[in-house]
């Protein structure tokens, strides 16, 4: 019992004891807030004298860091970036005075020139390799937008009667140049101008080339930018380019140098009226002269100083001449310059006035769903039809497959079938034999295939010879193959029976060919034979001895066109059983008699205007009515 207590007693101990720091923990997680905002307070009063001093040495720190940054500057150059539109050398020429002047007027800050090209210059500013910027005013707006520099002063030219911060475009041709007077006399000519992102050198003549309906892209021969003023112009004056556009006053600076004659070059489109005080040469609107730009990231004060230094320029200083300008003033409204690149679309506005992706959805989400789920069921479609048509090119492709293959075979079957025309054909009589024994004569044979059942023999003897037509049964393959076998059978019976009479050798034919086919006899449906009409000819006596199986024999002469018709018999046919006789016939026949030996087919073509077949009669009268072609 005593061990049961003193176990419960010493549960009831611990329970107690996490009950207690379970309350103590949610007592502090409520006051916690409190104590922190009382501690605050309680140092605030402590320290409220340290606290008082704190503005005046936070004053005392950025004076100092002030003061690191002079020294920094003056341990190493300040570096001005300066278009090199004119070219490396002349940037150092016409800007290395302007940094003398600086470094004499801030002395000890160090400033250095550094030449740029239009390309080099948005990447020297976003990576602060320069500290200032001196450029054209299409490519100061391009840093100005997206907060790569802040212009500071505004470069001013001589003017009469006072300096001018504006500037605009020539547009130029050779003086000679008499087919072209105005800008729309610019169609179909090659033009020269300095670079994409050059102000007067480019913009501002588009601008003008536009107004005149004259789309350079389009209308234009050629277009091309030279990286140079100086050498557009030497383009435009040697011939190589029909005109160009340059930047104002750089016609006058090239005249000064020696280096053009003005009197060679012919403005279009002069300004001169609209704008009278202004000395140079124009062709386009006025825009803000270069400005001198503080790159951001600069120091404020050092570029305060710098601007001051800048306005504060002589007209007549060195450095003002150098740079062909009269000073400088106060850094110019630049919106003209910003509306001239939104009307051309050029960077910063190449994506002006297209509608932002956000603005799309919100105004058009209905129509855009419509399109996806169209898109959707159009891919379904496409995938549906795909899927079709490459089954259809597997079908295809098996198709021609097994077409190749037929047409192989066929080839290697008519090749063999030609081969056995050439075989077939060599039983035939050739012509010096028909020539010697027939005289005047004419043959017609014509398989429906390339071979046929059809033939005809002649054999010579000691006093005639043997001629023959014969009709076996079957076309093509299968009739060739019987006439092989029936036209062997039928010179072996005549070279054995030189004397026998026609009768007597198709007695012996049909005999031959029963015994070569006797499987034949069993198989009613192979029942395979022939017709024929043979005759056995005697020159010397003018006669004719014929006997015909299915075949007649024909004859035209001074009585008129008559048939012999030969036996109801065909030969080697299993179902003429037993012997068979056929019947001699004996014909005599004159020099002027035509005699003809014809199968069926050629009676049973069908022709004429009624589509009737030849017929034995008209065949004989037709060649009758030609004596010219016996037979």
């Amino acid at each position: 019992m005593k061990s049961i207590l003193a176990g419960e007693g010493l549960s009831i101990i611990r329970i107690w004891h996490r009950s207690w720091r379970r309350g103590k923990r949610r007592y502090m997680n409520k006051k916690m807030p409190v104590l922190i905002i009382l501690l605050i307070v309680v140092t605030g009063f402590i320290f409220e004298p340290a606290l008082a001093i704190l503005p005046s040495q936070a004053d005392q720190n950025i004076a100092v860091e002030h003061d690191e940054a002079i020294t920094a500057s003056q341990s190493q150059p300040v570096k001005i970036g300066v278009l090199a539109n004119r070219g490396y050398d002349i940037a150092m020429q016409e800007w290395g005075p302007t940094a003398d002047y600086l470094n004499k007027t801030l002395f000890p800050l160090q400033f250095t020139i550094v030449p740029l090209d239009f390309n080099e210059i948005p990447e020297a500013a976003r990576t602060h390799n320069i500290s200032f910027l001196c450029a054209n005013p299409s490519v100061y707006t391009y840093q100005e937008y997206f907060g790569l520099a802040q212009r500071i002063a505004t470069l001013q030219v001589p003017g009469d009667p006072e300096p001018q911060a504006v500037f605009g475009g020539v547009i130029f041709t050779r003086s000679d140049r008499t087919d072209i007077a105005h800008l729309e006399d610019l169609k179909g000519k090659s033009f020269v101008a300095v670079d994409k992102t050059s102000l007067g050198g480019w913009h501002a003549a588009w601008a003008e080339l536009l107004k005149a309906g004259i789309d350079p892209e389009q209308d234009l021969y050629s277009l091309t930018f030279n990286g140079t003023h100086d050498s557009v112009v030497f383009a435009v004056l040697a011939g190589e380019k029909d005109a160009g556009t340059v930047r104002s006053s750089q016609l006058e600076r090239m005249a000064n140098e020696k280096k053009i004659n003005l009197s060679e070059i012919k403005v279009l489109n002069s300004q001169e009226g609209r704008y009278p005080h202004y000395p140079y040469l124009l062709s386009t609107p006025l825009f803000p002269e270069w400005p001198f730009a503080a790159v951001t990231g600069t120091d404020h004060e050092l570029s305060k100083d710098v601007a001051i230094a800048l306005l504060s320029m002589d007209p007549d200083d060195p450095a003002a001449k150098a740079s062909r300008g009269a000073g400088w003033a106060v850094p110019q409204d630049h919106t003209k310059v910003h509306e001239l690149l939104r009307s051309l679309q050029f960077p910063p506005y190449d994506q002006y006035g297209k509608p932002t992706i956000r603005e799309v959805l919100n105004q058009y989400w209905q129509t855009i769903l419509a399109v996806i789920l169209g898109i959707i069921i159009l891919v379904i479609i496409l995938a549906y039809t795909l899927r079709t048509k490459r089954r259809l090119k597997e079908s295809k492709a098996e198709l021609l497959k097994t077409h190749d293959e037929l047409a192989q075979s066929r080839e290697e079957i008519l090749d063999s079938i030609h081969y056995a025309q050439l075989i077939q054909q060599s039983i035939f009589p050739s012509e010096e034999e028909k020539d010697m024994y027939l005289g005047e004569y004419f043959t017609i044979i014509k398989p429906r295939d390339i071979v046929g059942g059809d033939y005809y023999l002649l054999k010579e003897t000691s006093d005639g010879f043997f001629i023959a037509v014969a009709d076996c049964t079957g076309h093509g393959v299968p009739g060739a193959m019987m006439t092989m076998m029936t036209s062997t059978l039928l010179c072996q019976v005549m070279t054995g029976n030189p004397d026998g009479n026609p009768a007597f050798i198709l007695e012996r034919l049909h005999d031959l060919v029963q015994q070569t086919l006797k499987a034949q006899s069993d198989k009613k449906h192979l029942e395979n034979g022939l017709d024929i009409a043979l005759c056995k000819v005697y020159p010397d006596r003018q006669e004719i001895f014929f006997a015909g199986g299915g075949l007649p024999l024909i004859i035209a002469d001074e009585t008129g066109v008559r048939e012999i018709a030969g036996d109801r018999l065909h030969l080697g046919f299993s179902r003429e059983k037993g012997e068979i006789s056929f019947t001699d016939h004996m014909i005599p026949y004159t020099t002027k008699a035509s005699i003809y030996l014809i199968t069926d087919g050629i009676l049973d073509l069908p022709g004429g205007p009624r589509g009737h077949g030849l017929g034995k009669m008209i065949l004989a009268a037709q060649g009758d009515c030609d004596r010219g072609a016996p037979g």
